[in-house]
């Protein structure tokens, strides 16, 4: 198996794994403690730190012969950072615009002159790009290879 493809594998069930601990405490939390409380379930985003793992899938073995990446590696790394990196884009208009507009339709244009976004709320969605790029970027790579692999097959 591709480093790549390894790589990407990984991602995706840090990511995974991370979301449904994070989901699943916080609805738990929220039942039991409240809201106020509940926040706390946002910790295991901290697993996330487990995908400073992920250049360990690019060492080369002692003494095997060929490279690691080649051209073609390199391309579809470059365009899925690209998708990624559109997918981040559309989740931060969608997490800017979806609350504005939210209030702008249920209350008016006045009622957006107070701030009504939280300022401790942004770090998480921040998190949540995060998130975002690397679950876009892993997808776009084991797509990229399963296109690669269907085409030299024909």
């Amino acid at each position: 198996m591709h480093p790549q493809v390894r790589h990407a594998r990984f991602n995706l069930v840090v990511c995974s794994i991370t979301l449904v601990l994070t989901i699943t405490a916080y609805i738990v939390l929220l039942g039991t403690l409240g809201p106020q409380r509940a926040r706390g379930a946002f910790g295991f985003f901290g697993f996330l730190g487990l995908l400073g793992l992920g250049p360990t899938f690019y060492h080369k073995k002692q003494g095997a012969p060929g490279v690691v990446l080649d051209e073609r590696d390199k391309q579809i790394g470059d365009r899925s950072q690209v998708l990624a990196f559109r997918a981040v884009w559309l989740f931060w208009c969608l997490a800017c615009i979806g609350p504005w507009l939210g209030v702008a339709l249920r209350s008016g244009l006045k009622a957006l002159e107070a701030p009504f976004v939280r300022p401790e709320s942004l770090p998480w969605v921040l998190m949540g790009a995060f998130v975002v790029f690397n679950m876009a970027w892993s997808l776009s790579i084991l797509h990229g290879y399963r296109h690669e692999e269907r085409a030299g097959n024909e």
